[in-house]
């Protein structure tokens, strides 16, 4: 096989699964989410119970770029696949601090996260990694609900 070819196995790829999907649980994140703004990124947050689908996803996220603010389709797929591998990179961040076993988990967060920024200058890789990090520390620090127990999802 070539390096790069399409039925090669990718195993550093984000999971199908982890990436949001369904119109109602979409839906329901952006009217009930919790909202953290960043310098160009919008992060739209919530713990639900799991779907029926996906019930040992313990995160699930989605990434959207208006055509307002990008109005070229080949620059808003651009900011997606950016948005995309700095999640994919920093989301250890996150996954390790939930610490979800899939015997014992009874919460799956919602992550959207939103481009908010014009297309004159996309930014780099490096700083979707920086804001992306910075938004999941944040979220963890203080803005994720309480579990049954009391205790933070953490």
């Amino acid at each position: 096989m070539y390096p790069g070819m399409l039925s090669e196995k990718r195993t550093n790829a984000l999971p199908r699964g982890e990436i949001a999907r369904g119109k109602s649980a979409v839906s329901r994140l952006f009217s009930q989410g919790g909202r953290l703004k960043g310098g160009f990124l919008l992060l739209i947050y919530s713990a639900s119970r799991p779907v029926e689908q996906a019930p040992r996803i313990p995160v699930r996220v989605l990434f959207t770029v208006g055509k307002k603010l990008v109005p070229r389709a080949v620059d808003r797929n651009r900011i997606k696949r950016l948005m995309r591998e700095a999640y994919r990179l920093e989301k250890n961040i996150l996954t390790r601090a939930l610490a979800f076993d899939a015997g014992k988990g009874d919460h799956q967060v919602m992550l959207a996260f939103l481009y908010r920024a014009r297309a004159d200058a996309i930014p780099s890789l490096e700083r979707f990694r920086a804001e992306i990090r910075h938004m999941l520390k944040n979220l963890l620090s203080n803005r994720l609900p309480q579990t049954r127990e009391g205790d933070r999802i953490e």
